[in-house]
């Protein structure tokens, strides 16, 4: 079956015993399969996470996560809605349907793009020719988060999967445009829950970060 073009990075996960998982913001919203141990399966659709947080799931529960590009826009009810109304519907029910629910937005992918690249929201209104009450209302509308959101998460992303590297903090501060190091380790810990040396002592943490998402 053709890959719907919405569709950026396809993922499983089981419980062997209980426990939490943690979810690191990165802009994408995922179409889930939660298949629980002693439960009926139940499909949704991911919120766009401002901060890291954690999910608690028992042994034998399994996941099947099919991850949004950021610039997809999604027709949640109805999506939901049509997955719901066939119980053993399946991952290929779902790529069919998010083919006929979830468009990727042109205008919104263009947004995105120049507030991952620009170094302020003013900076990227500017190159995108538009003023900063416009691109506020696009985002607004297309994600529900504001332009400050998209520029903050990417330069937030971007800084900790810098981490891996051996480059001094006060150094990576620098090079990501944050005032300090203590600007970069207050961002670093409002996205992702940890200080950049925190992070930096939690390799499977670093792992997360480097999946596929925004920016």
């Amino acid at each position: 079956m053709t890959t719907p073009a919405p569709l950026l990075a396809r993922w499983q996960a089981e419980a062997s015993s209980a426990h939490e998982a943690t979810v690191m913001p990165d802009g994408c919203r995922d179409l889930i399969l939660l298949r629980p141990r002693a439960a009926a399966p139940v499909w949704f659709v991911s919120d766009l996470a401002a901060s890291a947080y954690a999910v608690r799931s028992e042994a034998g529960d399994s996941f099947l996560g099919l991850r949004l590009r950021p610039a997809a826009c999604v027709a949640e009810a109805a999506l939901l809605a049509a997955l719901q109304a066939h119980p053993d519907s399946d991952e290929a029910d779902a790529l069919a349907l998010i083919g006929e629910h979830v468009r990727l937005d042109p205008r919104l992918d263009e947004a995105q793009q120049a507030l991952a690249a620009a170094g302020g929201v003013q900076r990227a209104a500017r190159q995108l020719g538009v003023g900063e009450r416009t691109l506020e209302r696009l985002l607004r509308a297309t994600t529900g988060r504001p332009p400050r959101y998209w520029h903050g998460l990417a330069r937030a992303r971007r800084a900790a999967r810098a981490l891996a590297a051996a480059v001094p903090l006060a150094e990576l501060a620098a090079l990501h445009a944050y005032a300090d190091q203590a600007h970069l380790s207050r961002d670093l810990r409002a996205w992702f829950g940890l200080t950049p040396g925190a992070l930096r002592r939690r390799p499977d943490l670093l792992v997360l970060l480097d999946e596929p998402g925004y920016a």
